[in-house]
């Protein structure tokens, strides 16, 4: 994100930044993968490592607010598999690239999932914010937001880290956060756990042994 631009505008760029993605593109509880906001993390990078938990436990609480503005609760999307996601709007590389992947991954797998991307940076992420970026995906994702506290909690249950980065002279900052996806599923039973450059492919593949 670059110098001397609105907050409006800067979203616009976001929503640009999505747009092009868009184109372009164990035992125990394992730990997450947390990035600092770095494009080459791969698949090759992270190593390929096993994805689910075993056994599957209990889907972590999730009840915050969607886009739309409205209360919403992950228990009410049982009976379909759910990725869970935290990110942020104005994430440049990440964050896109993993929704991109998503989306293309159910469309290969050809089964019904949804998508659950909650922000890590509700200061900025707004459910009006949410709204128009994830309308760039046209995949019926849902946008989650609340307070910083409520955030924090949400986060906290599913294990996941992030911090906003120093802000540079124009108050921008980046968030580093855990880049991990989340899959629960029809039952409400947390299963894997899939690394940041999985890639579409094995995104289907983990889906498609969690329905089968």
């Amino acid at each position: 994100m670059t110098s001397r631009t609105s907050r409006p505008a800067r979203l616009a760029v976001a929503v640009a930044a999505a747009a092009v993605a868009l184109a372009g593109c164990a035992a125990g509880a394992p730990t997450p993968s947390v990035i600092m906001l770095d494009p080459g993390a791969t698949q090759a990078a992270m190593g390929a490592r096993d994805t689910a938990y075993n056994p599957p436990r209990p889907e972590p609480p999730l009840q915050l607010t969607d886009q739309d503005g409205q209360p919403f609760a992950l228990t009410t999307l049982q009976g379909t598999p759910v990725f869970v996601y935290f990110g942020y709007t104005h994430c440049p590389d990440v964050c896109p690239t993993t929704l991109v992947d998503l989306r293309t991954a159910i469309g290969q797998a050809g089964l019904p999932a949804k998508v659950v991307f909650v922000t890590v940076d509700p200061a900025r992420d707004t459910a009006a914010v949410m709204k128009s970026y994830l309308n760039a995906y046209k995949a019926g994702f849902i946008g989650l937001t609340g307070t910083a506290d409520q955030i924090a909690a949400a986060a906290a249950a599913w294990g996941v880290q992030y911090h906003a980065e120093p802000a540079d002279s124009n108050g921008d900052y980046a968030m580093s956060h855990t880049s991990d996806v989340y899959l629960v599923d029809a039952h409400g039973m947390l299963r894997n756990h899939i690394f940041f450059g999985a890639g579409p492919a094995l995104i289907a593949q983990i889906l498609k042994g969690v329905a089968g």
